[in-house]
């Protein structure tokens, strides 16, 4: 497959996340509410979609592992971690939303710019 495939991949990888994302931070944080497993379906499928498409793109343009993917993958962590964060009440929405919203911001400009190189 081709760089650009893997590209529209990690791409809706990254929609799926952030709806996964927006519909958990909408329902959960509330006394006993749970958010509806089609979010966090969309969460986990959006991430690993993201995984997996990353890391089929950087093994075909030969990246290796600078620096600026390293920071990528913490990025992307932070955001995996938000949901249970925010429905155990150790984040407030609003925060989560922020963190999330300021986390997708950095790693797309790691992504362009691939700073550190």
């Amino acid at each position: 497959m081709s760089p650009e495939f893997y590209r529209l991949l990690h791409v809706g990888g990254l929609l799926l996340l952030f709806l996964g994302l927006g519909g958990i931070f909408a329902t959960c944080g509330r006394e006993g509410a749970k958010p509806p497993k089609l979010f966090l379906a969309m969460h986990g499928i959006g991430l690993l979609v993201m995984l997996v498409a990353g890391f089929g793109r950087a093994q075909k343009l030969g990246f290796g592992w600078p620096t600026w993917l390293i920071a990528k993958i913490g990025c992307w962590i932070v955001i995996a971690a938000l949901p249970t964060l925010v429905c155990r009440g150790m984040l407030p929405r609003l925060l989560a939303v922020l963190l999330a919203v300021g986390l997708g911001c950095t790693a797309a400009w790691l992504a362009w710019t691939k700073p550190f190189a």
